[in-house]
């Protein structure tokens, strides 16, 4: 199944503002969380660029405030089970404080 990550400005520099990802029936957010881990460290390796406050999971937890998807942030976040056409929205700080 096919699922659109859009990311916040703080990924922006490694990985763009959009990506498509192909993943099986059945998938689950954390899941497709821990490949786009994957890929920010890979680009921030390659570019040279610190990504400990740019992955989207610490510890196998949300490395932010919220993430969306198809504009409703799930109650079981990491276990959410993903549908085909999904669109995640990930969105990095702007918590109070």
């Amino acid at each position: 199944m096919k699922i659109k990550m859009n990311y916040d400005f703080t990924q922006l520099e490694l990985v763009g503002k959009t990506d498509v990802f192909e993943l099986a029936d059945g998938a689950k957010l954390g899941e497709l969380l821990r490949i786009v881990d994957a890929k920010i460290m890979e680009a921030g390796k390659k570019k040279g660029i610190d990504t400990a406050y740019k992955t989207t999971l610490v510890n196998d937890q949300l490395n932010g405030c919220m993430v969306f998807i198809n504009g409703s942030a799930p109650e079981n976040m990491l276990n959410h089970k993903l549908h085909e056409g999904d669109n995640v929205e990930f969105v990095y700080g702007f918590c109070g404080g």
